[in-house]
């Protein structure tokens, strides 16, 4: 990833960050909790792709369980704040149904 930036913008968020200081821990503390939220949401995915033993839109032949999609919820992480994640739905069909 490249990041272009010129000198003015540079000056103008120097100045910024030294009028409000405060700004610039926002802008990292709000990167971070994307971060995290991101890293959970995948991490769910991966767990529920090992728990029915193929990853999205597999097909095995006569296997009753799929994925659901996913739907938001929010958590409080100490030290982080709110934090979006994904949590993935899926339907696995007992052996004896």
């Amino acid at each position: 990833m490249k990041l272009e930036v010129s000198v003015t913008e540079a000056v103008e968020l120097i100045n910024q960050i030294r009028q409000q200081p405060e700004s610039l821990f926002e802008m990292i503390r709000s990167d971070v909790k994307q971060s995290v939220g991101r890293y959970l949401s995948t991490l769910m995915d991966m767990e529920l792709t090992d728990f029915l033993g193929r990853g999205r839109y597999e097909r095995c032949g006569g296997e009753s369980n799929h994925r659901n999609g996913f739907y938001g919820r929010h958590f409080t992480l100490k030290g982080i704040g709110e934090v979006g994640v994904n949590k993935p739905e899926a339907y696995k069909r007992s052996q004896g149904s």
